[in-house]
């Protein structure tokens, strides 16, 4: 069973909110954007926590109509028997939990409601829980840790201690101990107790009533409650858990939630867990934040459960491996909360496009006469799963720069330990491509979210010494541009503008240009350096005039008046580049070529 959508209707301020989930999934978003609402919807659903009107109602007062949580199940054949009575169109069945009465009196109940195309009435299900759906685990970020890690009360480690201490695994091992205390119960019963009983009755019989008295059973809560203590040693001294760090507590959650999920693993009915943690990487050392964010995708991958988690951290989001389809951006524009999670539809739309584009963008660097025509699963890692901590954090901006490669970001990065990009917005992020033919899957998939882009790159051609080599670098050139073009047509691209200057970022600042990747880094920021500190230099006026640029394309005015200026003479400068002259499925499909069928252009190139 997986967790695949989950709707929330009039929760606080998530009045129309749809969030596409993934086995491990992560909320993005700035404080206070809404992120630990959309997790309370999930534990109100799952009645992990009780509805409050005072804090659950909606912000908007002016809002009409029921509160709900829905959510959507990928289930199994069995699954899908056991909790739905019978077989869900697609393998994926929906459950919506109303949390106020309405017009309808349905507070707290459960309903199967049909999916998009499928015919019927919302159904009944008749629960008072949820329990045929799995359990919810809660971490919270901050509250006393002692709320968290107490074995008596109703806590984040005790619900984990649960996974391991439940059902078939526990009753096999405590089956010789309950036939004991059976046999106690009996000799109870045929002394004490029964005088016991004798005695409360005669006092009770005026008012009708009797007593009985039984013993209880030894259940996996009066072993967790009673007989089991967490404690940490170190040498020869032994210690409650609570007198250690916030770190240590809730590393040690987290290796508990993995070694439960293990153990559950051997048991013959392994039942769904959905854990929600928020920010785990608060309180930890760098070095734990990627082990925990490990352990969470091996629970993931270990059995029957999944991941939401939430993070201010890219790291997190590299290390546990979570593909930017995974990534929720919560957001909250003026008094409500809105979640952007792009639909598997929409993912897979994108792909298909980027694929094609890709093809054609690659056979371009033969001039097309040989084709790397890669399959589609090979075409989704390359796009999906290849975040370092560094391409993470773009997903965290408000606005991203998206560059060609590494001396652009090295560009940047000097500009913004300087405080010069501040001027741009307080958000603003950085993506390496990974060179000019994949600028629009860079595009594509921020348009995915929402997030508005400038892409820059740099033209070949420009950097050409002789007729051929001017041919073969406006081929690719002419490329790059056709598919980045293309893939700022498609519906809901968030491209806003689009940079091609002459030569790469050094070129064009008119400093050295190192060939070797180390000294690049070295090379742009001792450069800069040197500019900014000489009164003189006409770099600094060349930053500037990019950065008034930028500004413009960010907040749509009219980037006309910087063709004009000798910074960006010969430079391409577009709101959106213009639709592509050609049809890539027909190009694609006629790969590879027997010759280069490229334009040839004009040697020497003609000023702009």
């Amino acid at each position: 069973m997986r967790p695949r959508r989950v709707a929330v209707r009039n929760v606080r301020g998530a009045l129309d909110v749809e969030m596409h989930l993934r086995p491990m999934s992560a909320l993005i978003g700035p404080n206070n954007a809404g992120k630990t609402t959309l997790l309370d919807a999930v534990r109100l659903f799952y009645g992990a926590l009780d509805w409050d009107p005072e804090r659950d109602r909606p912000w908007d007062e002016e809002t009409d109509g029921e509160s709900w949580v829905e959510i959507d199940y990928e289930v199994s054949p069995d699954e899908a028997d056991d909790v739905f009575g019978g077989p869900v169109e697609g393998g994926v069945g929906r459950i919506r939990r109303y949390l106020t009465d309405g017009a309808g009196g349905k507070a707290g109940a459960y309903y199967r409601i049909p999916r998009d195309g499928d015919a019927g009435e919302p159904e009944h299900t008749g629960w008072t829980t949820a329990a045929k759906l799995g359990q919810c685990v809660y971490i919270p970020t901050i509250s006393p840790m002692g709320e968290q890690t107490s074995a008596s009360g109703p806590t984040p480690l005790r619900d984990v201690m649960l996974l391991a201490f439940s059902e078939q695994l526990i009753d096999g091992l405590l089956m010789g101990l309950r036939g004991s205390l059976a046999a106690l119960e009996t000799a109870l019963a045929k002394g004490p107790i029964t005088e016991l009983e004798s005695d409360l009755d005669d006092a009770l019989k005026a008012w009708g009533l009797s007593v009985r008295v039984n013993v209880g059973d030894l259940s996996d809560e009066l072993i967790m409650r009673h007989l089991i203590t967490l404690n940490v040693q170190q040498g020869g001294t032994r210690r409650p858990l609570e007198s250690q760090g916030s770190g240590v507590q809730r590393a040690l959650i987290a290796a508990l939630i993995q070694a439960a999920a293990k153990l559950r693993a051997k048991a013959e009915r392994n039942a769904f867990r959905w854990i929600l943690f928020e920010e785990p990487e608060a309180f930890l050392h760098p070095a734990q934040v990627t082990r925990l964010a490990h352990d969470l995708r091996k629970l993931v991958e270990s059995g029957n459960s999944a991941v939401t988690i939430t993070t201010h951290d890219p790291t997190m989001l590299a290390a546990a491996e979570t593909p930017p389809e995974a990534i929720v951006r919560v957001q909250r524009p003026v008094h409500r909360i809105d979640a952007v999670s792009p639909a598997p539809e929409r993912v897979d739309a994108a792909l298909n496009a980027i694929h094609l584009r890709s093809t054609y963008a690659r056979a371009s660097m033969d001039c097309f006469t040989k084709a790397r025509i890669t399959n589609a699963d090979e075409e989704r890692h390359r796009v999906l799963y290849d975040l370092d901590a560094r391409r993470a954090a773009a997903f965290f901006a408000d606005q991203v720069i998206v560059v060609e490669g590494p001396s652009d970001v090295l560009f940047f990065d000097w500009l913004a330990r300087q405080g010069h990009l501040a001027g741009l917005g307080p958000n603003v992020g950085v993506l390496d491509a990974f060179g000019k033919y994949e600028l629009h899957r860079a595009s594509s998939t921020l348009s995915l979210f929402g997030i508005p882009h400038v892409v820059l790159w740099n033209e070949d051609a420009a950097m050409a010494t002789n007729a051929q080599s001017f041919k073969v670098k406006s081929c690719r050139d002419r490329a790059a541009l056709q598919v980045l073009a293309a893939a700022a047509h498609d519906a809901g691209s968030a491209l806003v503008g689009a940079i091609r200057l002459t030569g790469t970022i050094e070129r064009w600042l008119d400093i050295t240009e190192e060939k070797e990747g180390p000294w690049k880094s070295a090379n742009i920021g001792a450069a800069l350096t040197v500019a900014y500190a000489d009164p003189g230099s006409p770099l600094p006026g060349r930053v500037d005039a990019l950065l008034a640029l930028l500004t413009d394309l960010f907040d749509g005015r009219d980037v006309a008046p910087h063709r004009a200026t000798e910074e960006f003479a010969g430079a391409l400068i577009e709101q959106r580049p213009a639709l592509p002259t050609l049809n890539l499925s027909q190009e694609v499909a006629d790969l590879p070529r027997s010759a280069c069928t490229c334009p040839s252009p004009q040697w020497p190139p003609q000023p702009t």
